[in-house]
């Protein structure tokens, strides 16, 4: 491995480990926690189309099966007069919407899969997002209620905040303590 290789690998670690000091966790949480619950949103959506596709096959399954018994009525028709030819060509239709019956069957089974699989997915995403929205919580509960409460410059018992010439005069106090020099004087 080259010198240069290295050295631009250490830095890349460096940059990221810096950019992941920056990150605050519970907004990253908080973000993850808004992805999840858009892709469950969106899965959700997806699972009413499939329900909209799977009521509509039903529906089609049901016109199929009365268009077979009205042509199979008429095929009765077609035999009672000896009428071979029409006979014939409803025989035709028949199978025409047998053949439709068993391909609208095996999209209803397609759909229902893939409708029970998108419904277990969902599920198992919502379990997930409440065990991320509990950790969450449970580590916001750890944490101060403010940033600022734990800052030494805000006092913890009330009062106000220590101003800059606050803090210049108590340096010089102590700069002079420290040299030896009698208070008061510069």
């Amino acid at each position: 491995m080259t010198l240069i290789t290295r050295i631009t690998r250490l830095f890349k670690a460096d940059l990221h480990g810096i950019l992941d000091g920056l990150e605050e966790p519970q907004e990253v949480i908080k973000q993850a926690i808004r992805d999840m619950e858009e892709d469950i949103a969106t899965q959700e959506r997806r699972l009413e189309e499939l329900r909209a596709i799977m009521q509509r096959l039903a529906r089609e399954a049901q016109e199929t099966t009365a268009t077979m018994q009205e042509i199979e009525s008429q095929i009765d028709i077609c035999f009672a007069a000896e009428n071979e030819a029409l006979a014939r060509n409803l025989i035709r239709k028949r199978l025409e919407m047998a053949r439709r019956a068993k391909g609208i069957a095996r999209a209803q089974e397609e759909t229902q899969a893939q409708s029970d699989e998108l419904a277990t997915r969902i599920a198992t995403h919502k379990a997930q997002l409440a065990s991320v929205v509990q950790k969450l919580r449970a580590y916001e509960a750890t944490q101060p209620r403010h940033p600022w409460a734990s800052s030494p410059c805000v006092p913890l018992q009330g009062g106000s905040v220590i101003t800059d010439d606050e803090v210049e005069v108590a340096f010089l106090e102590e700069k002079r303590r420290r040299s030896g020099a009698a208070p008061g004087t510069p």
